[in-house]
C-alpha cells in the first residue's frame, strides 16, 4: 500500500527474530532515492556493508596515527577526529544532483561534490583548517559550494542547512574559510565570485537572507550601537573580522583601493574599547560607553548584555586578524599578560563542563584562540601550561568529557589541534606552536607526504617545551610560529619537553 502526506504513518508487524532492511532516502526524488540506494549499495549482505563501513572509517582515520602511553589520551583523539570527519554533509546525490538555494535541482563537476549543513561560526577557528590539512578536496568543494549558494540564492550563507539559509549567529565567517582555502594554495573555485559576495554583503543592507544587522550605524560610526542591537559588541568585533577577510581576499585578487578600505575597517573593534576599563564594551550613538558591572558574569543569558553567548571577559580576546592591534590597546604588554593569565587562573577555579564558565569557557568558541596569544608576547610557556591544562581537564573519557555543543567538530578539532602541538590562525598560513600531549603523531598532508610530530620527554609534568626543531632547524621560540608551507612538504616537527619553563625575552 501507499500513502503520501505530512501525517502519514504505518505500524508493520514481522515474524521472527532478525529483519534486514535497507534504506534511501533523497532531497529531490523518490526516483532519485532509488538511484542513491543503486549507487550505495549493490545488494551485499549486512555483515559486510557493515565491514566495509569499518574500513571506510579505519582508512579516514587512519590520516593521523597517534601513539600514546595513556590510553585515555587514545580514545580522546579518535572520538575527537571521529567527530571531526563526520561532518559536513555530502548534499549532492548519486550522479552529482543536488537541491540549491534556489529550491532547482544542479549537478556538481565530475569529481567533486556539494557540501551543506555548514555551521560557520563554529568551524572556521578548527575544523575547517584541519580539513584543509587532511582532505583538501573536501575543503575546496566546501568553498565552490558556499559560491554556488550565492549565485543560486543571492547571498554567502551565514550557516546553511540543506538548501536553507538558516540566518544562525552572528558575522559571516564563511569568508574566513573561502580565505584560508585561498591563502593555502587551494584555489579551484570562482574566487571573483566570492569576493564579489563578500563585497556586497559587507556594503549592502539589503542583501538577501545575511543582511548584517545594524550594517549603515557601522559604516557610519565605525560600530554597532547598543541602542541597534542586544549584542553589539559581538556584532562589532565580528564585522570587523570579516573586514579583514574581505579586504584580505581584494589584496590577494589585486583590487588594492577596495583592499584599503575594508582593511581599514578592520580595525573598527577599537571603537568599542574602553581603555578605563580594558574591556570591550557596549556603546550608545553619542559615544559613551556602557561596561557591565561585573564582567565575569553571563548576562547575555538573561537579557542584552552586548555580546553573543559569551561575557565581556571572553570576548575582549576575539581579535584574531589583528593581534598585534589588540595588544596596542593594553596598557602594557606586560598588563595584556597579567589579564590574560588572570583570565586562564580564574578558569580552574570552575570544574563545570555542562554550565558555561564565567572566564575561559571551553565549551563555545569566542574564545578558543585564547590560550595561544601568550605566544604574541614572548610567553609560550603560558600557551604550553594552559594548553595542557585544558586537554587534561577539559576534554575527558568521562560522560561530560565534551564541554559543550561539539558544534559540528569544532571543539573535537580544537583537542586534535592542541593534542598534536599545533594551532592555526585561520584565514592565514600561520600556525602557533603550543604543548604537545602525543608521544607520536604522523599525519598523512594534503600533499601526499607525511608529517611527523614528536615530543621527547613528555610526561604528565612536562608540559612545557625547551626547544623545537623543525626538519633539521631549530624555531625561534621568539617568534613561536610555523607556516603552512613549511608542514605540508612533510618532514619532523620534534618538541623537546620539559618540568620547568623557558623563558624567550
Amino acid at each position: 500500500r501507499d500513502a503520501a502526506g505530512n501525517d502519514c504513518g504505518a505500524y508493520v508487524e514481522f515474524e521472527g527474530s532478525e529483519v534486514t532492511m535497507v534504506l534511501a532516502i533523497s532531497f529531490i526524488s523518490i526516483e532519485q532515492a532509488k538511484a542513491n540506494l543503486a549507487h550505495d549499495w549493490s545488494g551485499e549482505s549486512f555483515s559486510k556493508s557493515l565491514a566495509a563501513a569499518e574500513e571506510t572509517w579505519n582508512s579516514a582515520l587512519g590520516q593521523i596515527l597517534v601513539e600514546s602511553q595513556e590510553e585515555d589520551t587514545l580514545i580522546k583523539f579518535y572520538t575527537a577526529l571521529y567527530h571531526v570527519l563526520g561532518v559536513p554533509t555530502q548534499f549532492s546525490e548519486a550522479g552529482g544532483y543536488y537541491l540549491g538555494m534556489d529550491g532547482k535541482i544542479h549537478q556538481v563537476k565530475n569529481g567533486t561534490n556539494y557540501y551543506s549543513d555548514l555551521s560557520l561560526w563554529d568551524t572556521h577557528r578548527t575544523h575547517a583548517p584541519l580539513l584543509t590539512l587532511l582532505q583538501p578536496q573536501v575543503s575546496e568543494d566546501i568553498s565552490n559550494s558556499l559560491v554556488s549558494m550565492y549565485e543560486q540564492g543571492g547571498s554567502l550563507p551565514r550557516w546553511p542547512i540543506a538548501n536553507v539559509y538558516s540566518g544562525c549567529m552572528i558575522g559571516n565567517h564563511g569568508y574566513q574559510i573561502i580565505l584560508d582555502n585561498y591563502v593555502k594554495g587551494l584555489r579551484g573555485f570562482n574566487a571573483t565570485a566570492a569576493y564579489t559576495a563578500m563585497k556586497e554583503e559587507a556594503i549592502n543592507p539589503a542583501v538577501p537572507h545575511t543582511a548584517r544587522p545594524c550594517l549603515k550605524e557601522y559604516l557610519s560610526l565605525g560600530y554597532c550601537p547598543s541602542e541597534s542591537a542586544g549584542n553589539s559588541v559581538s556584532l562589532t568585533l565580528a564585522y570587523a573580522f570579516d573586514d579583514w577577510a574581505v579586504g584580505t581576499m581584494a589584496a590577494l585578487l589585486g583590487k588594492s583601493s577596495e583592499a584599503s578600505v575594508f582593511l581599514n575597517r578592520s580595525a573598527n573593534f577599537k571603537n568599542v574599547w574602553s581603555s578605563e576599563r580594558q574591556l570591550m564594551c557596549q556603546r550608545s550613538r553619542s559615544g559613551e560607553f556602557h561596561c557591565p558591572l561585573d564582567p565575569a558574569f553571563h548576562e547575555w543569558m538573561f537579557t542584552s548584555s552586548g555580546f553573543t553567548e559569551g561575557d565581556a571577559v571572553e570576548w575582549v580576546w576575539f581579535v584574531p586578524h589583528d593581534i598585534p592591534g589588540l595588544l596596542s590597546l593594553f596598557h602594557s604588554n606586560d598588563s595584556f599578560t597579567q589579564q590574560l593569565e588572570e583570565f586562564f587562573v580564574r578558569a580552574q577555579e570552575h570544574h563545570s563542563n555542562f554550565l558555561p564558565n564565567p572566564y575561559y569557557w571551553a565549551g563555545n568558541e569566542p574564545d578558543l584562540l585564547a590560550p595561544y596569544l601568550f605566544n604574541f608576547v614572548r610567553r609560550p610557556d603560558l600557551t604550553q601550561k594552559n594548553v595542557r591544562w585544558l586537554l587534561d581537564n577539559k576534554y575527558t573519557t568521562a560522560p561530560d568529557g565534551l564541554a559543550g555543543n561539539d558544534d559540528y567538530g569544532t571543539l573535537s578539532a580544537w583537542y586534535i589541534w592542541g593534542a598534536i602541538g599545533i594551532y592555526p590562525l585561520t584565514g592565514t598560513t600561520t600556525y602557533f606552536l603550543g604543548s604537545p600531549a602525543l608521544e607520536k603523531a604522523t599525519i598523512k598532508t594534503s600533499s601526499g607526504n607525511q608529517l611527523s610530530m614528536t615530543a621527547v620527554n613528555l610526561t604528565a609534568e612536562n608540559v612545557y617545551v625547551s626547544k623545537v626543531v623543525l626538519n633539521g632547524r631549530e624555531i625561534d621560540m621568539k617568534r613561536p610560529f610555523v607556516s603552512h608551507s613549511e608542514l605540508v612538504p612533510g618532514g619532523n616537527l620534534t618538541f623537546w619537553m620539559s618540568n620547568q619553563a623557558t623563558y624567550f625575552h
